[in-house]
Formats: structure tokens, sequence, C-alpha cells
């Protein structure tokens, strides 16, 4: 069987990928990085697909082609400038079923969301809804699979889970008493190798969730458990408080929580799962068990501990780039500018343009570590920058490095940090 999966680089494509491939099926795979994601998947054929421009039937029937069935596992919990919602959960999704129409593809497997239902009010679950809608009233054979948070080895929703557990205080809304009924990423793959059968159902959409709820402070009290931590000790937050830091959180950039993922949890997150076990015929494994099966590794506990660090670190390094401009620039006194650049050999128009020139660098640096996609040139640049300033002042001012307030001493900490932001910020070839 050939199968294309839509968003095969992410967490849920990529397991999806692995399985197929394992028991003998072809993929395709629509990424963003074609050369990475065959890199990781040297048994799959892969095509590159720019899910915020794929939006007419035409983009996609070249991934279409001799295809058998689709998987669209295409997701994000949290939008940007350039993508949204309605792009990539409506728009890239219904040309995506519109083409196979055209390309006389039959089957289709929708990965939706528990929530995008009658009651949806969030405009996460409100897109997947209405691609889901628009699916099912096509003429294709169709099923729409709707996961509740998803975990296993990869899982965004629960690291930023996990990172609040790890937290010297975990911060819980209000009481902590909402639910979730999270699945492993196993069986989710398990329900759709089966939905790809002969038996598997069609024209249906189904819940899938692990087979009990459980409340976030009693899954936070599970997670620290596994790390090897203590027992929880919560600090309450008020609803209205806690979506009031969520916004300020995105500030920090790339933050997982959102006002919008706040309303979401207060909602909750649950289903029976009779419709689950009916379907599939297997019950799906409890948290507690599959995290019994998977103890918590040193990198683990790194990883939740470093979570909420990563965007501070990040917020902090542009900060010191851009007050450093704007000090230059606009508050540090010209006369001792000039007096420093003279021992270096400037003196007139050549140190105005040197001292303008380097505080609009640093302006500039500054601003491209808060935006995503001038990050790692912008770190690396700051690396540059702080070599060329260390060895000019250890040339020409040495007496710097003795300073007191260590000027120039500085750079090394904020050099290694400037080293570790890259590290937490790269990302795998094939991750789309």
């Amino acid at each position: 069987m050939h199968i294309l999966i839509a968003g095969a680089g992410g967490f849920i494509g990529s397991h999806l990928t692995r399985a197929l491939l394992d028991r003998g099926d072809r993929v395709t795979g629509a990424v963003r990085s074609p050369a990475g994601f065959r890199h990781h998947f040297p048994g799959a054929r892969a095509v590159a697909v720019d899910f915020t421009r794929a939006l007419e039937p035409d983009d996609w029937l070249e991934a279409l082609e001799a295809v058998d069935a689709v998987i669209n596992a295409v997701g994000i919990i949290r939008e940007s400038a350039d993508q949204t919602f309605h792009v990539l959960h409506e728009r890239a999704p219904i040309a995506l079923f519109e083409a196979c129409k055209r390309a006389g593809v039959r089957r289709v497997i929708q990965i939706s969301a528990l929530g995008a239902d009658e009651g949806a009010q969030s405009r996460y679950h409100l897109s997947k809804r209405a691609a889901d809608d628009y699916l099912a009233a096509s003429a294709l054979d169709w099923t729409v699979l709707r996961p509740s948070i998803v975990y296993g080895s990869g899982a965004r929703s629960m690291a930023l889970f996990t990172a609040l557990a790890a937290l010297p205080l975990t911060p819980v809304v209000d009481r902590g008493e909402q639910t979730i009924q999270p699945i492993h990423v196993a069986d989710l793959t398990r329900a759709v190798l089966h939905c790809l059968g002969p038996q598997g159902p069609t024209g249906a959409r189904i819940d899938l969730v692990g087979p009990e709820p459980t409340s976030f402070l009693a899954l936070t009290r599970q997670l620290r458990h596994w790390l090897g931590l203590g027992p929880p000790r919560p600090i309450r937050i008020p609803s209205r408080i806690a979506r009031a830091g969520a916004r300020l959180a995105g500030l920090l950039g790339d933050a997982s929580v959102t006002p919008e993922t706040v309303e979401m949890l207060q909602r909750g997150n649950t289903a029976p799962v009779e419709g689950f076990v009916r379907q599939f015929g297997f019950l799906p494994r409890s948290l507690g068990r599959a995290l019994e099966a998977e103890p918590a590794r040193e990198a683990d506990l790194w990883h939740a501990g470093l979570f909420f660090l990563r965007p501070l670190l990040r917020a902090v390094i542009a900060l010191v780039w851009l007050s450093a401009g704007l000090a230059s620039a606009f508050f540090y006194p010209l006369q001792e500018s000039y007096a420093l650049l003279d021992r270096v050999g400037l003196s007139g128009t050549m140190a105005t343009a040197a001292l303008f020139g380097a505080a609009a660098l640093d302006l500039g640096l500054g601003l491209a570590t808060l935006g995503d996609r001038w990050l790692r040139p912008a770190l690396l640049a700051q690396l540059l920058v702080m070599f060329f300033y260390t060895l000019v002042i250890s040339l020409f001012i040495p007496e710097l490095w003795l300073h007191p307030f260590g000027p120039v001493v500085k750079n090394l900490p904020l050099a290694v940090a400037t080293l570790i932001l890259l590290v937490l910020y790269r990302k795998p070839r094939w991750s789309t």
C-alpha cells in the first residue's frame, strides 16, 4: 500500500511513517524539508510541500502520484505570523481533500483533535472541525480521528506538562481539577494502521483517548514521580491571571502555553473510551503503565528543567544586545565613547561611523534574536561580534580585562550562553 502522510516530519507523522515502513508499506512524506526527511527515513519518498502555500488542489497533485491512501497529520497548537489555524488546519487540508478527488485517491484519514465537535469554541478546535466537516461532506472514504493529548517520544504537549511538573512550585489553574485523557502515540498509531486495513472504519468520527480521565493535579503528581522528584507543591492561580500570564509568556517567543490553551484546559479534554475499544478492539494503555515502561532518563529531567528557561534565555540575550545598542547610540556619554575609539585608532568621521554602525548592528542582532527566522544566523553573528570586540579590546585597551565590573570578562559567560541557546534551538533536519 502506498500512503501519503501530510506532516510526516512532525511528532505524530514521524511515528506513523516509521510504523508503516516497518510493516512494508510505501510512504510518501509531504514535508517542508525533503532532504532531511529522507535522511531520517531512507526508505520513504519525500515531496516538498509548504503547508502555508499549498492552498489549491493543484499544489497537491504531484504528491498524490500513485498514492492509495492519505493521512493528514498537519497541526499546530500555537499560531505565528506565517502559520495560522485557518491556513494549516482548514485551507490546506481542504485543498488536499479536493486534490484526492481529482487524483482518484479515495481513502483519507484526518488526524483532528478531541474537542473539535459541536461544542467547539476555540479557534484551534473550530479550524479542525471545519476541515473535518468538509471531508465528511465529500464522497471520499473518510475517517476522522480525534485524539486527546498525545504523549510519547517527541510529544510537545506532554513536554509542557512535564516542565510544569518539574518546577519547584507547580502552577495550577484554579484548583487543578481540569481533566484530560492522554493517549500514547503507539496506541494512536495502532488505531491508524487498523483504519488503513480492509476492516477499518469509514464514515466515522472516533475519539482517541486513554482508558480513563485524570486531573491536571494528578497528572502533575505522576510526572513528578516519574522524574524522581518529590510530591508537587501546587500554587493556585485564578484562571483570569493564568490567561494574562499565558499572554505574557507569548512575548518571550515560542511559548507552548497561550490564552487559548488555558481556555481549552479549563474546558477539559475527555471522552468515553468505549467507542475506541469498540472500533479498534483493544484498550489503550494507561499513562501510569506507559511511564513505568519508559523510565525517565537524565535527559528527560534536563529537558523538563530547561523547557521554560530556553525562551527566557533567548529574551535575556536579546535584551543584552538591544540595551547595548540603545546605550551606545543614545545614553552613554559620546565624549567617553569617542575617547575609547581614539585608543583603537579611530577618530573624526571614522569614529562616528564606527560608533553608530556598531550600535545599529547591536540593535539588529537583538531584534533578530526575537524572531524564529533569523535566530540561528543572529546567534552565530553575535559570537563573531563578541570575538571581534574582545580581540580589539585585548590589543588596544587590555586594562579593561581588570576592570572591577568586568565589562570584557562578561563576554565569556555571554558567549557560553549563546552557544547553549544555539544547541537548545537546534532542530532535527527532518523536522517540519
